[in-house]
């Protein structure tokens, strides 16, 4: 993958992008597809809306009516700077955190779908599973993702 791949910084907060356009087109799908997801209640979207209130029931729903509309609101506005410049070669920082905000909501969803735990190996996709295409893009998610993050930290002081 980072050899088809690379984010790299190119000066005070930009980045260079190279990446194949089918998967530039395929970034804004699949953001384009979390979108109208978000206004439902979806039992996959429940890592985006963490619960803040464990034990207290009551004082959670009331967190979530105050709190959703701004995470929504935040998570469109992500989207949206995604599908604006995914053919962009170059971005600025707080695009590319936009990148990495949408790539990691959708592997969020993703991993929630697929029941996704920290000791399933990736490396043993099964090419039988009804779910195998929806464990490669998580993956692919999640590789995309640590290149942004990468990226990211190689512009931090040490």
């Amino acid at each position: 993958m980072s050899r088809f791949v690379a984010i790299r910084p190119i000066g005070d907060d930009r980045f260079s992008v190279e990446m194949p356009q089918d998967l530039r087109r395929f970034l804004g799908d699949l953001a384009a597809e979390l979108d109208p997801a978000l206004e439902s209640d979806a039992p996959a979207l429940r890592r985006l809306f963490p619960t803040a209130y464990p034990d207290d029931p009551e004082r959670d729903a009331g967190y979530q009516v105050l709190a959703r509309s701004e995470l929504v609101d935040g998570h469109r506005e992500a989207i949206a700077t995604l599908r604006a410049t995914s053919d962009d070669t170059e971005i600025a920082a707080d695009t590319l955190e936009a990148w990495m905000r949408v790539v990691n909501s959708v592997r969020l969803v993703l991993g929630t779908q697929l029941d996704v735990s920290e000791d399933d190996d990736p490396s043993e996709i099964d090419p039988d599973d009804p779910h195998a295409g929806t464990r490669e893009i998580y993956e692919l998610l999640g590789l995309i993702l640590d290149i942004i993050v990468s990226a990211m930290m190689s512009t931090l002081d040490d």
